[in-house]
């Protein structure tokens, strides 16, 4: 479990040196990647982290229902301030 936590403390750190673009681009290549092991899983959720610490509007690909909060694996595109799906 430490491991997972310092990955992600790492992957925070690099993140915010990367453009909003370069960001997009780094999600839709994972999520066009093959295979969801756990270091994939911590580098999207940081992805996610650092998206929502912009302020971007993440409604479409997250919803929170029942207490639990699910993210959409899909590429995306930037619209608005918005992450919006791209159609697969």
């Amino acid at each position: 479990m430490a491991t997972t936590t310092n990955l992600y403390q790492h992957l925070l750190e690099k993140f915010s040196y990367y453009s909003t673009d370069e960001l997009i681009q780094l999600n839709n290549d994972t999520i066009l990647g093959q295979g969801w092991g756990s270091s994939k899983a911590t580098f999207r959720t940081a992805l996610i982290s650092t998206f929502s610490k912009r302020g971007l509007d993440l409604s479409r690909i997250v919803s929170k229902e029942d207490g639990f909060t699910s993210v959409k694996h899909v590429p995306v595109r930037l619209e608005q301030n918005t992450l919006i799906p791209l159609q697969q």
